[in-house]
Parts: C-alpha cells; sequence; structure tokens
C-alpha cells in the first residue's frame, strides 16, 4: 500500500545562522511539517495548508525548482505501507507559532546542528542535511530571497 504527503522545511536566518522549524508530534517524534493532501490539492497547495494548520506559519517562501523525496516503510494492521513524502524549502520571516494543539505536543525554531540532532527519524534528517546543504550552497539566492520575503 502507498501513502503520499507533503511538506515544508521552515527556514529562517537569525542573525548569523540558518534556524530550521522542528515540530514534535504526540507521539514523541521530532519531524518536519507536512501532511496529506485534501480534495484536489496541488502538491505545494498541500505542504503550505500543513505547514499553516500545523503551526500557524501563512507565508513561507518556497525556493523555485528544489524538491526534496523522502521515503519510508511501516507496518499498520499487518500491512506494509510505503510512504513518500515531497518536501519543499520555505523561507519564513515570521517567526510566531502558533501550534495545532490536536497533532503537535512541542516545536522548536534550532540552527542546524542541534535540529539534526532533534529529529528521531534517520530518512528526515537527511531532508534537513539536503535543505542545509542547498541553502548554504546558494547563499547568495537565500538571502536575495529572504530580502525580498
Amino acid at each position: 500500500m502507498k501513502d503520499q504527503s507533503f511538506g515544508i522545511v521552515p527556514v529562517r536566518r537569525d542573525a548569523n545562522e540558518y534556524q530550521f522549524l522542528l515540530v514534535q508530534h504526540h507521539a514523541g517524534h521530532w519531524a518536519l511539517p507536512k501532511g496529506h493532501a485534501e480534495n484536489n490539492e496541488t502538491d505545494i497547495e498541500a505542504a503550505r495548508r500543513e505547514l499553516h494548520e500545523e503551526t500557524g506559519v501563512a507565508n513561507a517562501t518556497l525556493v523555485p525548482g528544489v524538491v526534496l523525496n523522502e521515503t519510508y516503510y511501516f507496518k499498520r494492521n499487518q500491512q506494509t505501507i510505503t510512504k513518500s513524502v515531497r518536501y519543499f524549502i520555505g523561507l519564513v520571516k515570521d517567526t510566531a507559532v502558533h501550534i495545532q494543539a490536536a497533532e503537535i505536543e512541542a516545536y522548536t525554531w534550532a540552527n542546524f546542528d542541534k535540529a539534526v540532532g532533534m529529529i528521531t527519524f534517520s530518512e528526515s534528517r537527511r531532508i534537513l542535511t539536503e535543505a542545509h546543504h542547498y541553502i548554504v550552497t546558494h547563499v547568495e539566492q537565500i538571502s536575495e530571497m529572504m530580502r525580498e520575503t
């Protein structure tokens, strides 16, 4: 069985470093905001809505042309599920977060080293690492986009 979700890697610039927004689910794991599409939403529409629902962050400027893909497997009712998640990098200026209490236990803005150490699952750590690598190797583009955000 296949399952697909969409998410955003929220990032902001704080002084001299980038900070990433992580959420902790009630089950205890730390992850990036993501969720399923509803109705006929596009990948980006679903990712934006999930970011807003889970964190209250409504304005993220997506880095054009960058999509990070995660795939993992888990069991549900003795059936193996293949889960794929498409992430977009979202540049955020407003740092106010209002978590969705029904799904999210806590949140944090953390620099890369702290964030990668907090994320529970290896595939999500890989996504964060890829996002961070893209950001630091495209500093001029990211800085310009953040000025415009």
